[in-house]
């Protein structure tokens, strides 16, 4: 009997302590992955980073923010690509309408800048954490080059916050550092893609269920000729990774699907190189839908094909990069009530034939350095806290069951005695 009056407590507990996980989850949030450096605030005593994902925290906003940290020095013919993605946490301050925004530059010996950019968000419309993707360009032995050359070896990155969403919090950041060999004149084929129109996927195919990751580094890996299904919550952004080959161009469709009482209002899309760079699509490619519209579809496409000879020549050398290429989806909400899902699909089509196999591709983002990236939180569904009353229901039968079966065997042997 004291096994049954245990499991009828337990199983009243249960809905109870649900219902408090489902009201005080918090919305993911992504942990950086990465070595962990310390930035200088000058020159002369910045850390040395080397290629590799480094995580640091930027001091909070002021004129003398600015973190300094020494980047690899490269040989003749190579070059230096830095990517910095800020951390910003969704839940803090959430009645606030200002913006926070990430500044980062390349910085010669002698403080001068060669490279550099800004991105921001706010709490008033979260589509993305604030990242920067800068380039040296290839380091020049002899004659003029934009960042390295015969006069300047060494150089510096510089990160810096600005705005007032949570200026008064020290915020995670995560850097990436690639160094890019020499192009191999043999891995280009002489022709360089021009402009090319968008391409409508028509793919039908049944979706699979996935769940996207929560940053570059555990983005969610698609496939051509597969659709996918999943959900975002309110100023949630979701990361997907397709690997595009030299010769191939990737296609993807965004559909809106009926999602009762979404918190979010809108789904936003963006699409990165390798690289982590932007502005890679088709310039008059949409990249919302509202989530009133469940039916409607969008479909992005690269503005051209993949190709090492547009890191020579071409209006478009972001696309210079075979590898794995980035999808998000974002779920944007000013004052979002709840944490209601909002549902939608993805279908994806590389088209083109791959060629260059052999030639250097950046490696991808990956989780690495002994750090575990994750979302930070768990929001159990209807069906999932259905399934645990269910199961609750089902144990508190059986022990019942197991219980009056022992009682009536209890009394035949009395019975017999």
């Amino acid at each position: 009997m004291r096994i049954l009056a245990t499991l009828l407590c337990a199983g009243l507990a249960l809905s109870p302590a649900a219902g408090a996980l489902a009201s005080e989850a918090e919305l993911p949030l992504h942990e950086p992955v990465g070595q962990q450096v310390d930035g200088a605030q000058d020159q002369a005593s910045a850390p040395q980073l080397e290629a590799g994902q480094w995580v640091d925290e930027l001091p909070t906003t002021g004129d003398d923010s600015a973190l300094y940290y020494r980047l690899p020095q490269i040989a003749d013919g190579e070059r230096l690509h830095v990517s910095a993605q800020l951390v910003v946490d969704p839940s803090q301050q959430p009645t606030s309408q200002e913006s926070t925004e990430l500044s980062a530059a390349l910085v010669q010996a002698n403080g001068d800048w060669c490279d550099r950019g800004s991105n921001s968000t706010s709490r008033r419309n979260i589509d993305n954490l604030p990242l920067v993707a800068l380039d040296s360009q290839p380091k020049k032995a002899e004659g003029y080059s934009r960042c390295l050359d015969q006069n300047n070896d060494e150089l510096y990155l510089s990160l810096q916050r600005d705005g007032r969403w949570q200026d008064d919090a020290q915020l995670p950041v995560q850097i990436t550092v690639v160094v890019q060999p020499a192009l191999d004149p043999a891995t280009l084929t002489g022709t360089t893609p021009g402009d090319l129109p968008p391409v409508s996927v028509t793919l039908d195919a049944e979706p699979q269920a996935v769940s996207g990751g929560s940053g570059f580094s555990n983005a969610a890996e698609l496939s051509s000729g597969s659709a996918y299904s999943d959900s975002v919550l309110p100023n949630e952004v979701k990361y997907y990774k397709v690997h595009v080959a030299q010769g191939q161009r990737l296609n993807y469709r965004m559909t809106v699907l009926d999602s009762p009482n979404a918190s979010a209002k809108e789904l936003v899309t963006g699409t990165y190189n390798p690289l982590l760079q932007e502005g890679i699509m088709t310039g008059t490619a949409k990249q919302e839908l509202s989530a009133d519209d469940a039916g409607a579809s969008l479909t992005r496409s690269l503005a051209t094909t993949v190709s090492r000879d547009l890191q020579v020549d071409g209006s478009h050398p972001k696309l210079g990069y075979p590898g794995d290429y980035y999808i998000t989806v974002a779920g944007t909400a000013y004052e979002p009530r709840g944490l209601n899902p909002l549902n939608f699909e993805l279908a994806i089509e590389v088209t083109g034939e791959a060629t260059g196999t052999d030639g250097w591709e950046p490696a991808a983002q990956t989780e690495s350095g002994g750090t575990v990236a994750g979302t930070g939180s768990w929001l159990p569904g209807s069906a999932q806290l259905g399934a645990l009353a269910g199961g609750a229901a089902v144990a508190l039968a059986g022990y019942a069951g197991l219980w009056f079966w022992r009682r009536r065997a209890q009394a035949a042997g009395k019975q017999r005695a």
